[in-house]
């Protein structure tokens, strides 16, 4: 039967030598766009290491020098810090708080961020810092990689929040993708990392589950530090408001439609503590899609999403038009092999054959094509790394979208061929 439908294709040749053609252009096409959509899928799907759900940002205001009800504390004074301290007790006293912690450019989302390159051995690593409360844990829900409670990784660094601010030996927790990359995911009991160009020593306390900056990308790696409760009360009210947080999480029991603008009131007047007042509340939600518009990832992916589905949808209509044709160009071959005794059924079956035999013929030259075009990065690495299983699930959805469309392009024509009498076919010769 193979060696059939070969001759008939042969045969046919001067007409399948172009849909051959266009076979292998459209499988490459289809396997880069496929690709695209492979690693949106799987980078969305990977859990972010952190929960949103029930959290808010306190978004705090300063009173500035020329204000007449500004406080003048003085250079060395730690009123300030105290007065960030109050704040945050009084929001944890608020009876549908469960937890409420603060941290230093640390929150998911934040459009703000430090790194610094920290080496173990040979190996240097950049890496994201966070300075963060113990409660940042429980809030967040971050977990530590053997999947005990986030209330360990609190524990943890909860004694070393009031370090002396002079202290060269610091405590830290590491994400995942830190001790795969510095210890090649060893046990980090006491392992010790260091301060790149600089005689700083970090003791590692734990690690955490994978974390992402947000939810389109891989894990990056990250560093959690206490942090320094003794170096917070040093800092003037301006410094305060530019570099320090506060966030919460409320109890999952109450209902949070309308929380935010509830807690902005109620909180108002207790909140306005020295040079502090409320400015607003945001649930982490809100902030989320702040961070994405204002990163340019939303549009990014709108826009590449529209034009992926653009050119898929005329992939497609190209395919199923170029075999619909194919077939009612043939109407007096079916007519003929119904007329020597070929069932219906069997014209079908040998249409479909057929199609997909030039299907095959296209996809080997069309993926060693792909092979080298994932092996010269052609296809971003960035968000998922260019391995084996990647190209495979790229060619195995590309091949199963491609037989899809083919058997949808013949089924109907074929089908409409095989009911027309053989003496009415024939007059199409």
């Amino acid at each position: 039967m193979i060696k059939h439908l070969f001759k008939i294709i042969w045969n046919q040749r001067s007409g399948n030598g172009w849909i051959i053609l266009e076979l292998f252009l459209v499988f490459i096409l289809l396997w880069y766009i496929v690709d695209f959509f492979t690693v949106l899928g799987v980078t969305a799907t990977t859990p972010n290491g952190f929960e949103i759900k029930d959290t808010y940002l306190v978004k705090l205001s300063v009173r500035q020098p020329d204000n007449p009800k500004h406080f003048n504390y003085g250079e060395a004074s730690e009123e300030p810090g105290k007065n960030f301290f109050r704040i945050i007790d009084r929001i944890r006293q608020h009876p549908n708080v469960e937890e409420v912690g603060y941290g230093k450019w640390s929150y998911p989302y934040c459009s703000a961020s430090m790194f610094n390159s920290y080496t173990h051995d040979s190996t240097s690593l950049q890496c994201q810092v966070y300075e963060v409360s113990p409660e940042y844990f429980t809030i967040f829900k971050i977990k530590p990689e053997n999947g005990d409670s986030s209330d360990d990784l609190s524990k943890a660094i909860s004694n070393f929040v009031s370090e002396p601010v002079s202290n060269k030996s610091k405590q830290a927790i590491i994400s995942q993708t830190v001790n795969e990359k510095l210890f090649f995911g060893k046990p980090t009991t006491k392992k010790v990392l260091n301060l790149k160009n600089d005689s700083s020593q970090v003791n590692i306390l734990a690690v955490t589950t994978n974390i992402k900056p947000y939810e389109y990308t891989r894990p990056e790696a990250f560093i959690l530090f206490p942090i320094n409760n003794a170096e917070l009360l040093t800092q003037n009210d301006q410094d305060i408001w530019s570099y320090y947080e506060i966030f919460f999480r409320t109890k999952s029991s109450f209902p949070a439609n309308d929380f935010a603008e509830k807690f902005k009131q109620e909180m108002k007047i207790p909140l306005n503590i020295g040079n502090f007042f409320l400015a607003d509340i945001q649930p982490l939600g809100d902030v989320r899609k702040e961070y994405l518009r204002n990163e340019g990832i939303t549009s990014s992916l709108q826009y590449r999403v529209g034009f992926s589905i653009f050119f898929l949808i005329n992939i497609f209509l190209a395919v199923i038009g170029t075999f619909w044709f194919r077939i009612e160009q043939r109407q007096s071959e079916i007519g003929l092999r119904m007329a020597v005794g070929s069932s219906r059924r069997n014209i079908i079956r040998v249409m479909f054959q057929e199609s997909l035999l030039l299907l095959l013929i296209a996809a080997i030259p069309a993926i060693l094509i792909c092979i080298n075009m994932q092996k010269l990065e052609f296809i971003s690495a960035d968000q998922m790394d260019l391995t084996f299983a990647r190209f495979i699930i790229n060619t195995c959805v590309t091949s199963g979208l491609l037989i899809a469309v083919i058997l949808l392009g013949n089924w109907y024509p074929s089908y409409r061929a095989s009911r027309i009498s053989p003496a009415d076919a024939l007059h199409y010769e």
